[in-house]
């Protein structure tokens, strides 16, 4: 059985100051505290555009006694210990070093295959937010707008888009084509907010498995 480094002090100074100290060491003992009372651990790699939303059903889709725990790389690294020193596990150090942004942690009691199952289930296309790069290039061609995605009080809206649109028997018209975004780059606020009202789900919320620490084992 492994021994505990729980009560060993570990500097937070090497964190980046920006949350408050008592925050950094709670969230640090937060992680330490389930990764302790877990068996297994896992880094789970998912998409930095994904939607808060998509984390709460993702919490909801683990299997029992699985615990997802997501921060900056560096205060999971300073919990896990990223030295044969300060490791709060044996080998655990050779995991701690796999963390980088856009990773989270699962400490678990299920086994990989039992994880992966519940991931695939989590997987799911949904609306893209700003910065993500455009998959396609989406254009809006002139014509009247669809009155039940785009109302006429929505005008003034879509004027601060730059769309070239105007009224016309109550309708919205636009009166030239329009990108809506371009493939390859990273899409503005309004872009993405363009897409939105299109109904168009251009992003895929697709967590995996990237590493594994089962029984002091560290793997891919």
């Amino acid at each position: 059985m492994p021994i505990s480094k729980r009560q060993k002090k570990v500097s937070l100074t090497k964190v980046k100051k920006r949350s408050p100290p008592q925050a950094r060491a709670s969230y640090v003992d937060t992680v330490r505290s389930a990764v302790e009372q877990a068996p297994n651990l896992y880094l789970v790699g998912i998409d930095a555009f994904a939607r808060p939303t998509r984390f709460k059903q993702l919490r909801s889709a683990l299997p029992p006694g699985s615990t997802l725990l997501m921060g900056k790389k560096t205060l999971m690294r300073v919990a896990l210990g990223d030295s044969e020193e300060n490791e709060l596990k044996p080998n655990i150090s050779q995991f701690a070093s796999k963390i980088e942004g856009g990773h989270a942690l699962v400490a678990a009691t299920c086994d990989r295959g039992s994880l992966e199952r519940a991931l695939a289930e989590s997987v799911a296309p949904e609306f893209a937010t700003a910065g993500f790069p455009a998959p396609s290039t989406v254009t809006l061609e002139r014509g009247p707008l669809d009155v039940a995605k785009f109302p006429v009080s929505m005008l003034a809206a879509l004027k601060k888009l730059d769309m070239p649109v105007e009224v016309r028997e109550s309708k919205l018209v636009l009166i030239d084509d329009w990108s809506c975004a371009a493939k390859g780059a990273p899409l503005t606020a309004g872009q993405a907010k363009m897409l939105f009202h299109l109904d168009m789900r251009v992003h895929e919320f697709k967590p995996s498995i990237l590493a594994s620490y089962v029984d002091g084992v560290v793997g891919g």
